[in-house]
């Protein structure tokens, strides 16, 4: 009996040991989130899909736009108030040729995730600001091959994708290039 809750106890652990090595968890203020989001972006080969309330951190869309120049097939779902925003570099990203929409059938845009190559995501509080890295308190956490969580993000990020129609997206642009 006794070497039967041995044998339970080292299969419990060692199975929490195996898991906890594909999560990672951050918190800022410190560089760890956006230093693990940017490695993540340069790393990736094919696609990286994001729903993000707000962008402005100069690293992250530097990687992004770098990701773009590769080839990476880049989709970024974004809160329209927020990409409105003077420090916002939503437009900066559009006009590079990212696809980006803004939201549209929800009252706002408050995800904070992505998928990376659609094998790993990342979530948490943490937008892609340069406060989030330098003077808010976050968290991120990062799903490294966790195919069942992966695959949920997927399903969300297409769901959100869908309904925020690319029509009303770049009519929503083309007011702003009129307004400026």
């Amino acid at each position: 009996m006794r070497k039967a809750i041995v044998v339970f106890f080292s299969i419990l652990f060692f199975s929490f040991s195996a898991l906890s090595k594909n999560v990672s968890v951050f918190f800022s203020p410190s560089a760890k989130c956006e230093n693990k989001i940017v490695k993540l972006i340069n790393n990736s080969e094919l696609t990286i899909d994001a729903a993000i309330y707000a962008i402005n951190n100069d690293e992250i869309v530097n990687a992004l736009k770098k990701a773009n120049n590769r080839g990476v097939k880049i989709r970024i779902l974004t809160d329209r108030l927020q990409a409105a925003g003077k420090n916002s570099k939503v437009r900066e990203l559009y006009d590079c040729g990212i696809n980006i929409r803004v939201h549209s059938k929800f009252k706002i845009e408050h995800n904070k995730f992505a998928i990376f190559d659609k094998k790993i995501a990342s979530s948490g509080s943490y937008n892609w600001t340069n406060p989030a890295s330098d003077k808010n308190s976050e968290n991120c956490i990062f799903f490294i091959k966790n195919k069942e969580v992966v695959k949920k993000y997927i399903g969300r990020f297409e769901y959100l994708w869908k309904v925020n129609t690319k029509r009303k997206s770049d009519e929503w642009f083309e007011r702003r290039k009129i307004a400026t």
